[in-house]
């Protein structure tokens, strides 16, 4: 049984998909549900000034959404914007690290069951969290279809 289920969005449709699956698994479970989005500064050296302003708008908004869905469902419901950074270099390293101070039971991801070659080299975000923390995490294929409503 999962008390705590942690989502990290971006605005993919893999990830929309994992964000059904984790209201639907939240709702069936009775457990609290986190919307998660990383910014990876690292990806922005010598950007435009404003960019990380954009992206935290857009992730606010995803979140705002998600929070929105949530709360319809009945769900107890939070959203965080994580940041990479010293401590935390690769957006994997900032959702294990969220996912172990929230004290999340499960990491939900979406997946869109291509395997690219610099996905087989290097791994996904997904491997990535899974390799740094002990907590279980779910893969859920785009072809996946959940309700929450």
């Amino acid at each position: 049984m999962y008390t705590k289920i942690l989502v990290p969005l971006d605005a993919s449709s893999t990830a929309q998909i994992a964000a059904e699956h984790a209201v639907v698994l939240a709702r069936d479970h009775h457990a609290a549900v986190r919307f998660l989005t990383v910014i990876d500064f690292n990806s922005f050296i010598g950007a435009f000034p404003n960019m990380i302003e954009v992206m935290s708008d857009d992730a606010r908004q995803i979140l705002d959404g998600w929070m929105e869905k949530a709360s319809q469902c009945g769900l107890v419901a939070s959203t965080a914007i994580g940041e990479t950074n010293l401590d935390n270099a690769s957006v994997a390293d900032v959702i294990a690290a969220d996912a172990n101070a929230w004290g999340a039971d499960l990491i939900v991801f979406g997946s869109d069951g291509h395997e690219s070659v610099a996905r087989r080299i290097l791994g996904s975000v997904a491997d990535g969290v899974a390799r740094l923390s002990a907590i279980r995490v779910l893969t859920v294929p785009l072809s996946h279809t959940a309700t929450a409503s």
